[in-house]
């Protein structure tokens, strides 16, 4: 056989895996993420695109406690969504461990409500992420990374305003071409009010609503990044 028929035949099947394999996506955050509902609306937005066939959600976390449920068929619960935790402790203890076993492609991330609430400073909440970012990219210098803006509280919430008020120059910061972070705006600047939160923290179906048109919309556009080969 010529050898350029052999590299034509390598050719298309590096081209027929790249197309079989499913963008692998992480949902990291506490229970924010956990223990709402946003996630089943995602992927309603997902199957809108045809998108659903050509993703694996991931993560240790396959609880569904709300018993959410999602329009489209096939909704994978899949999440690394940990009530109660830290955005700084899990950047110090776990979150290695949970890319070298999920091996994500994209992950989208809110965290800082708990450390708000633990009275962790606006730096060390921002030095976490970071702290994650370098942990994303020494998994896969190719991650694509969407971060959430906040949902605010309707108490102790001046820290969760600077918390957000410094995501977009941390993110300007860390974006790069090979691994783009973008911003998902859940903040009450987006809109978002003491109306939507069901018990003070947590999203009620108007949060959770906003959320899902904050967050899907980039994620569908990494999705398709990925699947371009970009």
């Amino acid at each position: 056989m010529k050898i350029a028929n052999i590299l034509a035949i390598a050719g298309l099947c590096a081209t027929s895996l790249a197309q079989t394999q499913k963008v692998r996506i992480m949902y990291l955050g506490d229970s924010i993420t956990e223990i709402t509902c946003w996630r089943a609306l995602v992927w309603d937005m997902l199957a809108a695109e045809g998108l659903t066939d050509k993703v694996e959600m991931v993560g240790s976390m396959n609880n569904n406690p709300q018993n959410c449920r999602a329009t489209a068929p096939g909704f994978i619960t899949r999440h690394e969504g940990h009530s109660g935790w830290q955005g700084v402790n899990i950047a110090n203890q776990y979150l290695t461990g949970w890319l070298a076993n999920s091996k994500p492609d994209i992950v989208q991330f809110m965290l800082g409500t708990n450390d708000v609430n633990g009275r962790r400073s606006t730096n060390d909440i921002i030095a976490a992420y970071t702290k994650m970012v370098e942990q994303m990219r020494a998994s896969n210098p190719n991650m694509k990374i969407i971060v959430d803006k906040v949902i605010p509280l309707p108490f102790n919430n001046n820290p969760i305003e600077a918390l957000n008020a410094a995501i977009p120059a941390w993110a300007a910061q860390h974006n790069t071409t090979e691994s783009p972070i973008v911003i998902a705006d859940c903040s009450s600047q987006a809109g978002y009010t003491a109306a939507m939160l069901r018990d003070g923290i947590h999203p009620n179906a108007q949060g959770d609503q906003l959320m899902a048109r904050q967050i899907g919309p980039l994620l569908i556009q990494f999705i398709k990044d990925k699947l371009a080969g970009n």
